[in-house]
């Protein structure tokens, strides 16, 4: 079985497959697949470090990619471990962290299109449109990147859908109990960002 191909039809017998016959160091190799795919174009249309070389903003993205989804993984796998079993789970940490980066595989499907946005556009990619005088320069680039950004939108329905199964199967339930659990880990989330961001808006308006 291929994961990156078989997890498009086979979801829940990919997951299998990963849990029973390969390891984290593969887990974590989708994981830095992934990261490539999507650095590659973290910093579009943001204007962060304009003047640096184009690899060099790519590699920054990457890098950048890299450690905020290792973070994320451990972080996440602990939460949906957790959550899990108080939704009646069996489940353990270590299974949670080899599956989570599966979940992510339909992004790396994404690469191609990134690294043909890099090659069309540049350094232009990574400008912000909002702010440019010379809109028509750049009204195909935003347009192409509207339809980047709605397929990445459904890519990331799937993936979590994907990633409900895959914690159904961890914890030994249900892939509606498995969505569940992402939902209860979102709302635990929220809940800690809202003060975060009443601190932050009295700031702004203070100032």
């Amino acid at each position: 079985m291929q994961p990156l191909v078989s997890i498009w039809t086979q979801p829940k017998q990919t997951i299998r497959y990963v849990l029973e016959y390969k390891t984290w160091s593969y887990s974590f190799f989708i994981l830095f697949l992934t990261s490539i795919s999507v650095g590659i174009t973290s910093f579009a249309e943001t204007d962060i470090l304009p003047d640096l070389p184009l690899p060099v903003m790519i590699l920054l993205g990457i890098v950048s990619s890299f450690i905020g989804t290792m973070i994320s993984l451990f972080i996440s796998s602990a939460l949906y471990t957790w959550v899990g079993k108080w939704l009646g789970g069996k489940g353990n940490f270590k299974d949670m962290v080899q599956m989570t980066p599966i979940a992510s595989i339909p992004f790396i499907w994404m690469m191609p299109i990134n690294l043909l946005l890099v090659v069309i556009y540049g350094k232009n990619l990574f400008v912000d449109t909002t702010n440019t005088a010379n809109v028509d320069a750049f009204g195909s680039l935003s347009s192409v990147l509207l339809l980047t950004n709605l397929l990445t939108l459904a890519l990331g329905i799937f993936s979590t859908v994907i990633l409900s199964k895959g914690i159904g199967i961890v914890h030994q339930f249900s892939s509606w109990r498995g969505f569940g659990t992402i939902m209860i880990v979102a709302g635990l989330f929220l809940a800690l960002m809202i003060p975060f961001i009443i601190f932050l808006i009295v700031v702004f308006w203070a100032y």
